[in-house]
């Protein structure tokens, strides 16, 4: 098997692009993009893709739909969903009709090519191509045919984790159907701990079990595990099938479809950070950590399930910003002082449309500036849900266009804002990128969202249903 074909399915235009960014990098892929349902099917009956990075809300046809007829026609592709909701439902019916995995946004592009070069790999491993796996063996090369055997897997790289991911999957899409929709999150929890250990130089092993209608897979660590945010959640998307206690996270897989005895009695416990530890190794103050767990333990109702799954993905990594500009380098931070061009700009645009209030002038506001700041924000990576609120507001504008120029009141209400807008926006450009003092890159992630959600409810008359702690709140 030469490069593998992967089609982007997506109907924003800077979302294919971040997406084309992460997914060029890896070696052996081909790739083209398609804007919507009814394209991605056109270019899988011509193209045959064998993987396809699909969104869910989309116009014409939507994900799922689209989803089911290609999985209809050509049952061999792997489809990954990509996703702002979590929805437990929607989940389901997507596993019903095939779906082999979910990325959820914002993308963590480290994540993607995890995934997809996983996919890839089990590919490749059914055509016979061997090529794109390592050689390092494992200590019983014999447990796939031998079930009372033990199958060990000791990881000190993402070549190690690649290898386990790749047994894993093949085992269930030749044995464990059934199976399926939990293989993907328990791989994708086992990736982000490893992730963590690794970068401490610690060898990680995995350790799998197997009985005629369960298999247990085990990771082990030679420290107790502590949950971050974004792994608490992986972890209660598995809900009783997982189990995390001192230094061991075990994941139990059902192969024959039979109810697990015992079910209602394999607790998961959880140990989380406490305040002193935060205060101590992060460096952020106790208020700033106990708003945090507020916030984590709160749930925000905001406009829809699509805005409301960027709030919950708030405060997912804790990240200083000298870290962070440290950690990106390069060209990005220059695109990011670029940005300061357009703070004049920006203030003279909503200027000129208030003294001429036109749909034009809304467009050249839109366009020649917010849309530079929602492009260049997204190639941040870890900053796709302020790109998303920007761009949902700008697409807002347009939209309404007609109904902001012919209402004064409206129209004063949305520059005065929008304003504001920008000005925070300076502020956080200036301290994460510039001045460098933040503690947390993240903690102004759910006030922005927020505020050009209220922006867009102010002006279009519609009533939010938001706690008294989400409203506006400015730089």
């Amino acid at each position: 098997m030469k490069n593998l074909r992967l089609l982007i399915v997506d109907d924003v235009e800077d979302n294919r692009l971040v997406l084309h960014a992460i997914c060029r990098k890896m070696q052996g892929f081909e790739i083209k993009e398609a804007v919507d349902g009814i394209d991605a099917i056109a270019v899988c009956e011509e193209w045959h893709p064998h993987i396809i990075l699909m969104d869910v809300m989309m116009p014409n046809l939507d994900g799922f739909e689209a989803s089911k007829v290609i999985k209809s026609r050509f049952p061999e592709t792997v489809i990954i969903i990509l996703t702002a909701v979590i929805d437990p439902k929607m989940e389901a019916n997507m596993s019903s009709i095939g779906v082999a995995a979910y990325l959820h946004k914002p993308i963590d592009k480290e994540l993607v090519r995890f995934k997809i070069q996983n996919f890839g790999s089990v590919l490749r491993l059914k055509e016979g191509d061997h090529a794109k796996l390592s050689t390092k063996e494992t200590l019983n090369p014999f447990c796939s045919d031998l079930r009372h055997y033990k199958t060990i897997f000791d990881i000190n790289d993402a070549e190690g984790m690649m290898d386990f991911g790749v047994w894993i999957l093949s085992r269930c899409t030749e044995q464990m159907p059934l199976a399926y929709s939990k293989v993907d999150p328990m791989i994708e929890l086992f990736y982000e701990l490893m992730r963590q250990r690794i970068r401490d130089k610690e060898v990680v092993s995995i350790i799998c079990e197997e009985s005629f209608e369960e298999i247990f897979v085990t990771m082990k660590f030679d420290k107790p595990i502590v949950l971050k945010p974004k792994t608490e959640e992986l972890v209660n998307d598995l809900q009783s099938h997982c189990i995390i206690r001192d230094n061991i996270a075990c994941v139990r897989l059902n192969i024959s479809g039979e109810s697990i005895p015992g079910q209602s009695s394999f607790v998961t416990t959880i140990k989380k950070i406490p305040v002193e530890e935060k205060v101590q190794s992060e460096g952020v103050t106790q208020k700033e950590v106990e708003r945090e767990e507020i916030q984590s333990n709160k749930e925000v109702r905001t406009i829809d399930a699509k805005e409301q799954g960027f709030l919950r993905q708030s405060f997912v990594h804790k990240t200083t910003a000298i870290d962070y500009v440290t950690e990106i380098g390069g060209g990005i931070i220059d695109e990011i002082h670029e940005l300061e061009s357009l703070d004049e700009e920006w203030r003279e645009r909503l200027h000129v449309l208030e003294r001429d209030p036109s749909i034009e002038n809304i467009r050249q506001f839109v366009d020649g500036v917010l849309g530079i700041y929602v492009r260049t924000i997204n190639n941040l990576f870890e900053f796709t849900a302020l790109a998303y609120a920007l761009s949902s507001l700008g697409i807002f504008m347009k939209e309404h266009a007609d109904t902001i120029i012919a209402d004064s009141s409206k129209l004063k209400m949305l520059v005065m804002l929008t304003e504001y807008l920008g000005s925070d926006l300076t502020s956080w450009r200036e301290h994460i990128f510039s001045l460098q003092d933040a503690g947390d890159i993240h903690y102004l992630d759910s006030s922005f969202f927020s505020s050009c959600m209220q922006i867009e409810g102010i002006i279009g008359n519609k009533q939010l249903d938001v706690d008294d702690d989400n409203d506006m709140e400015f730089f």
